[in-house]
């Protein structure tokens, strides 16, 4: 099974320099497939387990209106990894890549 975290408000790296008040969400949400919708992370990742590495998903960011912002539909065998990190800013868009040393942002672990 495969896993995407989400990194926090507080922890993404573009929030840290462009916003002094970088844990402010803007009501900005997070879904996958047809889970249930989750506030995006103001300080600590949140983790989506149990993701089938056979399906496609589908990511989506919703705006406080609960209206789509970004959406991106992924199969984990385009990664190398079933662990993938997830940022967003307004400049860059949403960022989807394997959760590495490269991504510290995001800080999901498995317990």
């Amino acid at each position: 099974m495969g896993s995407v975290c989400v990194a926090s408000r507080v922890d993404d790296p573009w929030w840290k320099v462009a916003a002094p008040d970088a844990t402010n969400t803007r009501g900005l949400s997070v879904k996958i497939d047809n889970r249930p919708t989750a506030p995006w992370p103001r300080v600590k990742s949140l983790r989506f387990d149990d993701l089938d590495l056979r399906d496609s998903h589908l990511l989506v960011i919703l705006d406080a209106n609960r209206k789509p912002v970004e959406s991106v539909r992924f199969k984990f065998s385009s990664y190398k990894k079933a662990d993938l990190c997830m940022s967003y800013d307004g400049y860059q868009g949403m960022q989807l890549a394997e959760a590495t040393s490269r991504t510290p942002w995001c800080k999901c672990h498995k317990e």
